[in-house]
């Protein structure tokens, strides 16, 4: 808008000057500037002030006018080409395109459960609290319009063990890894492009999984998503998981063991991108059956190029009735945690984000949600 306002004001003032001119003559407005039609401009026309920026490997050329209304020489805000209105044209390499994270988690699922007799049944008997560290990277492929991306995180939970159960290993540190790899076409939505998609493979695997810490357990899942930039601050989409590589694990008692995989679930999301250059995501869905629900928030903000805050909650509403059943069946995980962005791309001037940056975040214990 206020690019706007300085092109009229400009082309108002220049006919002003030219009408009382004995050198009036015919104008024509071409790429955002009033300058004099072919036929009858002077050999001694001015051409407007302009700034020369250099960008990595190249060097452009910014109009006054762009400059001071915060173009860019991509249209972004501050003339960094990060802002509004425009997306970052420079890639880099797997480096520039990596970020490293350390947050703080706590959560729970199925494994959390014990059977305190049968007069009582089965309950919920503890959660876990404990810290996550890990990367995720962006590679090109060739002349391919998409890329791809993995990541790992490596987490430890309960580091004083566990309750006493009969048949528990309480003096064990929960160990957690997730696997994340697949493809993905972040949107330029500066260049019209509009159509953001991933598709990714999760694995996890956990050592001293669930209340009684006896179990290793190995679980796939695969995750998918599909945005549609409205505009440069809103992106609406859809992203879903469904579940792939299955294990056992003692659930409820030491003594049996039972069936335990990733949730499938569908969910709808809203994505603001803030002029600060800071995000969130909305999310809201369903999870295995129509009865049971999922709502969702994740936020990021920017510190400075190289460093963000962020944080992450998900909650699972399970469709059985509130007691019990209910409670055993609730899965929740709460992050907080900083970023760092090699390449300095931690703040993102649109919903499109960093094209070279990898779109899906590794997964964690609330994208890839654990049940029976």
């Amino acid at each position: 808008m206020l690019k706007t306002v300085f092109h009229f004001f400009i082309m108002g003032v220049t006919v002003l000057v030219a009408a009382n001119s004995s050198h009036a003559a015919s104008f024509e407005f071409l790429y955002g500037q009033l300058r004099p039609t072919a036929e009858t401009a002077l050999p001694s026309t001015v051409e407007p002030l302009a700034f020369v920026e250099d960008s990595d490997n190249q060097v452009a050329t910014v109009s006054f006018l762009d400059y001071i209304a915060g173009g860019g020489k991509d249209g972004g805000k501050d003339g960094d080409g990060k802002g509004k209105g425009c997306g970052d044209g420079c890639v880099g390499n797997w480096r520039d395109n990596t970020v490293v994270f350390l947050a703080s988690d706590a959560w729970t699922n199925i494994g959390d459960t014990a059977t305190a007799g049968n007069a009582f049944g089965q309950s919920r008997v503890q959660s876990n609290f404990g810290f996550r560290t890990g990367f995720n990277t962006g590679v090109g492929l060739g002349n391919l319009p998409f890329r791809a991306q993995v990541g790992a995180s490596y987490g430890a939970y309960d580091f004083k063990g566990r309750g006493n159960f009969p048949g528990a290993i309480d003096d064990t540190v929960e160990q957690q890894i997730f696997l994340t790899a697949g493809l993905y076409k972040r949107s330029d939505v500066c260049c019209g492009d509009r159509i953001s998609w991933a598709i990714v493979y999760d694995h996890m695997y956990d050592d001293g999984w669930g209340t009684f810490a006896n179990n290793n357990v190995n679980l796939g899942q695969v995750r998918g998503m599909f945005g549609y930039a409205w505009n440069e601050c809103n992106e609406f989409g859809v992203w879903a998981t469904t579940r792939a590589h299955q294990d056992t694990a003692n659930v409820a008692t030491p003594v049996a063991t039972a069936t335990i995989r990733a949730v499938d679930q569908v969910n709808a999301f809203w994505h603001h991108n803030y002029e600060f250059g800071g995000d969130t995501w909305l999310y809201l869905g369903t999870a295995d059956s129509p009865s049971s629900w999922t709502l969702g928030l994740s936020a990021q903000a920017p510190l400075n190029d190289r460093a963000a805050l962020f944080a992450n909650c998900n909650y699972y509403v399970p469709g059985s009735a509130t007691g019990s059943a209910g409670g055993t069946e609730e899965i929740w995980n709460v992050s907080l945690g900083v970023s760092w962005y090699l390449g300095g791309k931690a703040s993102n001037g649109s919903v499109s984000g960093h094209k070279g940056l990898p779109l899906m975040p590794v997964a964690n214990n609330g994208t890839f949600a654990v049940s029976n």
